[in-house]
């Protein structure tokens, strides 16, 4: 990330008391739920966007379409990583973060959300902190250099931390270590008894070396115990209990349309006419599936151009000003607002339909043209009012630069 950031190699990260798990693999961080079905693959997706080198928004992307393969849960997962320009940031259920930065703080609660909650943050951050429900403090001995420890949030601090002067008898107790394995020492105290703030960015090397993603956790202690041999860490229990959860709300009744389709063999409801199960991976075999009607899972994402995600499970009207769009009025399609610079996105430029298992896009007059480009195909110009489906891959251009892929996780 620009002056503010770098990789998020560089950066202290702090668990926090609780009960959930705290991964940092390369840069990459995450919180979530250890009891949701879906953390072990939550988990997955950070390692795999690790080990190839991915930013925050490979990340929040890919946590989203793990999200929208399963909607009938509510999912406590934070994740956070660095991006050209600043920090990206997705949060869903009861998970919230926060980020700071010179202009002030930026709060994200899950809760807030029908689906989930995520922003790309540009300009210097200073500090991300991470929490789940009942997520206690943090302790100063320790660090999250790389790897999954249990916990109920984090903090990360985009910042090397230096002591501060000598004082009392002449000697202080942080130093910083010589040699490829140096890390950067912890706070210390001064004579006032607040912690000394860290520096900017730029007044200290930051290491970029990548770091090989692994499933141990690697814990820094405080200097004045790092050189003891230890096998491995325990975070310390809150000394408090955590605050209990709130009541469960009552189940809100599913008003998702019923569409005739299949299971796999683990009962996950599929399009009949793909190849491999979308939830599982497993293959349908033809001959013996079983048709029958159950509410539609969402088919997918939009990924916008600007990091914002739109998950399919509702029309979308998308232009300068869709408010007024009789499908907008009558709660059939949600409003998506859309601007470029050039001014030339129409204010009810296309619109985004499910029909059964297929997703359609239609032009609705856009003065400046809607475009449409398929994989492995040339980008085509649609005509006015046309309507056509979409292939998962595909990339809409809408007006002279603004644009959005769509994602899916089914295999035809």
């Amino acid at each position: 990330m620009n002056q503010a950031v770098s990789n998020g190699t560089g950066a202290v990260v702090r668990p926090l008391r609780g009960e959930g798990i705290v991964a940092r693999q390369n840069g990459l961080l995450m919180v979530c739920d250890g009891t949701d079905a879906d953390a072990e693959k939550l988990l997955g997706v950070l390692n795999e966007v690790a080990a190839r080198g991915g930013s925050g928004r490979d990340l929040a992307h890919r946590v989203a379409l793990v999200l929208s393969s399963n909607m009938s849960e509510q999912h406590a997962c934070a994740v956070a990583g660095p991006v050209q320009g600043g920090v990206a940031v997705l949060v869903s259920g009861a998970a919230t973060a926060m980020v700071t930065g010179p202009g002030g703080e930026v709060r994200l609660d899950g809760r807030d959300a029908l689906t989930w909650t995520d922003r790309f943050i540009g300009g210097r951050v200073d500090q991300v902190e991470l929490r789940l429900p009942g997520a206690g403090g943090s302790d100063t001995r320790w660090r999250l250099d790389s790897g999954i420890v249990p916990g109920g949030g984090l903090q990360c601090l985009f910042a090397p931390m230096h002591p501060p002067a000598a004082h009392g008898h002449g000697h202080g107790h942080g130093h910083e270590v010589e040699g490829p394995t140096a890390r950067a020492p912890q706070n210390v105290e001064g004579p006032t008894g607040r912690p000394d703030a860290p520096p900017r960015i730029g007044d200290a090397p930051v290491d970029l070396r990548p770091r090989r993603p692994q499933v141990v956790a690697n814990v820094t202690l405080a200097e004045d115990i790092r050189e003891q041999p230890f096998e491995s860490v325990l975070l310390i229990p809150s000394e408090q209990p955590p605050a209990p959860a709130p009541p469960a709300a009552a189940p809100m009744p599913d008003s998702r349309p019923l569409v005739w389709g299949a299971d796999c063999k683990n009962g996950h409801f599929n399009d009949p006419r793909v190849q491999y199960c979308g939830v599982c991976g497993i293959a349908m075999v033809q001959m013996s599936l079983i048709p029958r009607q159950s509410a539609r899972p969402p088919l997918g994402v939009l990924l916008l151009d600007d990091g914002m995600t739109l998950r399919l499970d509702t029309d979308y009207v998308i232009g300068r000003s869709p408010e007024p769009a009789p499908e907008v009025v009558a709660g059939r399609a949600r409003p998506v607002r859309l601007t470029d610079a050039e001014g030339s996105v129409s204010r009810r430029h296309i619109k985004i339909s499910l029909n059964q298992w297929d997703v359609q896009l239609t032009d609705l007059g856009s003065v400046n043209g809607t475009f449409l480009k398929e994989p492995d195909m040339p980008q085509r110009q649609l005509q006015r009012g046309e309507t056509v489906m979409v292939p998962p891959g595909s990339v809409i251009q809408v007006g002279a630069q603004r644009s959005f892929r769509y994602e899916s996780n089914r295999k035809r």
